[in-house]
């Protein structure tokens, strides 16, 4: 057997040698380079269930508001219900002027009370706006492993800001 290896050019010293250098090389490896490659991708995977957290509390947050804006316009139309039923009353005994007035009055009312809900609609589409743009840049930063210039920052803003479903949002505030 010693005869057919040597005629194979295999010696057991060099051979011996050879195994220990592998066991070697691959222990530094392991201790080195494959430990702290896969120490980074677990924080990044950290990193990126974070960012899909916090995304997930700004959908939350814009479903409260939403739910505000519907209840703010609830109490505004009891109001205003209100306000029309009191002024019916108040015909009775003083006349048709009188219930014209409390009628423009309950408009105003509702009026004020759907621009004030639209206006805090647009300031919570803005709020959810800035923070996916933000988590955007800070993932990207974060996945590219560099800082990114004002200039990438920018189209990579643009390219977000296109592909948010403005139209899907615009309409779930509209259908109420």
């Amino acid at each position: 057997m010693e005869d057919t290896l040597h005629q194979l050019g295999i010696e057991w010293n060099k051979l011996i040698a050879q195994i220990i250098n592998f066991v070697i090389v691959l222990w530094v490896l392991n201790r080195f380079a494959f430990r702290p490659v896969l120490k980074i991708l677990e924080e990044r995977r950290q990193k990126i269930a974070e960012s899909l957290q916090n995304a997930e509390k700004i959908k939350q947050e814009l479903a409260e508001a939403e739910e505000a804006r519907k209840e703010i316009l609830r109490k505004a139309n009891e109001q205003a219900s209100l306000i029309v039923a009191e002024a019916q009353k108040v015909a009775t005994f003083q006349g048709e002027k009188k219930i014209q007035e409390a009628v423009e009055e309950a408009k105003r009312i509702l009026q004020k009370a759907e621009e004030t809900a639209r206006l805090e609609r647009e300031k919570a589409k803005e709020e959810m706006r800035r923070e996916i743009l933000k988590l955007v840049v800070d993932i990207s930063s974060k996945v590219v492993g560099k800082t990114l210039s004002s200039d990438d920052q920018e189209r990579l803003k643009n390219e977000v800001l296109s592909r948010l479903p403005q139209r899907e949002v615009s309409d779930a505030y509209s259908r109420n």
